[in-house]
């Protein structure tokens, strides 16, 4: 996994649609060198982020189920119970494709014992005595392939040693999260403010009569040609721009996955050491896998307009 730094920066990269992107120009006996691979390896992942981020969207686009194994229990004795995560794919906040190829688990009750109270009162519900905790998953890179180097300083100790391959993998985080109250505002890009849901004011007359006229001919369509005018100014304030403070990056980078309900009896009840009293029957745990945003293609339009 790469330390901090490393995946700061690779945020930070990732999350810069305002600087042009540039390719390599070859040309017969041009010296290039390591930065000129670096470059061509950039512009063409960048490309592709930034296509998906603008055009695609940010979601779930099959699978990656959250589930609670087992499902259920005979009593409400504390059993071992793990969050499970099935394999899918998505794209994250920042537009960078999530794979998912195999399934991964994590017992409930071991992470609940790691935890303190600091990093759990962000998610405890005291007034109907539930802890809430989000699943999300991000893009991150992983070295790979360690392969010897030129030694760029003296090290008697080890050999010189770089990897050769940056692995596509992924950050699956559960985190104590208390569930917003509910978000009706048109947010396509996660590293953005969600789009303003009143007819821009900056709307010229011209653009203003012409917009009525539609919805009085077709109300759909006048619909959509709102929220066209709405995406016409979204930027006008953010500019081409996502979060850039690191904590506010991570976050944007995110796609939440479910939301998950543990009932408990106080929060002292999640901390006690004794594992015979840790809350981890599945019957007072439930998910809810429906609050994430999913991605819509043109196959599912396709599929739903032969619907009657």
């Amino acid at each position: 996994m790469t330390n901090f730094a490393e995946d700061t920066d690779t945020l930070l990269e990732d999350a810069d649609f305002a600087q042009p992107l540039r390719r390599v120009a070859y040309e017969a006996g041009m010296l290039l060198g390591l930065e000129a691979t670096r470059d061509e390896q950039a512009y063409h992942r960048r490309r592709l982020n930034r296509h998906q981020y603008w055009l695609q969207g940010h979601g779930t686009l099959v699978g990656m189920l959250v589930a609670i194994d087992p499902p259920t229990a005979l009593n409400n004795i504390p059993i071992t119970t793990r969050l499970t995560v099935s394999p899918g794919v998505g794209i994250d906040g920042l537009g960078r494709e999530v794979f998912i190829h195999e399934a991964y688990a994590i017992d409930l009750g071991d992470w609940l014992k790691v935890q303190t109270a600091t990093q759990l009162e962000g998610g405890y519900d005291d007034v109907n005595n539930l802890l809430w905790l989000k699943i999300t998953v991000r893009y991150q890179e992983v070295p790979v392939g360690l392969q010897p180097v030129l030694a760029r300083k003296l090290n008697l100790s080890t050999d010189a040693v770089e990897p050769s391959r940056m692995a596509d993998s992924i950050l699956l985080e559960l985190i104590p999260e208390l569930p917003p109250s509910a978000e009706t505002r048109y947010a396509p890009w996660a590293a953005h403010d969600p789009v303003a849901d009143a007819t821009p004011s900056a709307l010229t007359a011209t653009e203003t009569t012409y917009l009525d006229d539609v919805a009085t001919a077709n109300v759909a369509a006048g619909a959509q040609l709102q929220l066209h005018a709405r995406l016409l100014y979204a930027l006008e304030d953010t500019g081409l721009t996502a979060q850039l403070a690191a904590d506010q990056l991570e976050q944007g980078s995110r796609i939440l996955l479910a939301r998950l309900a543990i009932q408990v009896a106080d929060l002292n009840s999640i901390l006690d050491a004794n594992e015979n009293q840790q809350v981890t029957n599945p019957n007072l745990v439930s998910v809810n896998n429906l609050v994430r945003p999913f991605l819509t293609t043109a196959s599912q339009l396709g599929y739903l307009s032969t619907k009657t």
